[in-house]
């Protein structure tokens, strides 16, 4: 079984997803972070985009998201936006 860690998306109206995931490719200010279990801690400010979310059922998620700021540390990953839709 693949590592996995805990992701949320929150907006002003509450959380959007929260899930156990595999990998997540997340839009950030100019491009992408891929982000795996046990990633290092970081934080960064995000334009909004295209997300991608592969699910520890194997299940692919993808959606759009506002602006925002995306947050990973000790396998909890959290992305703040303002908006989400699914695709």
């Amino acid at each position: 079984m693949e590592p996995f860690y805990e992701l949320k998306v929150l907006t002003p109206k509450g959380a959007v997803y929260a899930g156990q995931v595999i990998h997540a490719l997340v839009p950030a200010e100019d491009g992408f972070i891929g982000v795996l279990a046990n990633h290092a801690p970081y934080v960064s400010s995000s334009s909004g985009g295209r997300f991608e979310v592969r699910e520890r059922n194997d299940h692919l998620i993808k959606f759009r998201a506002g602006a925002g700021f995306f947050e990973v540390a000790n396998n909890q990953a959290t992305f703040f936006t303002q908006t989400w839709e699914p695709l």
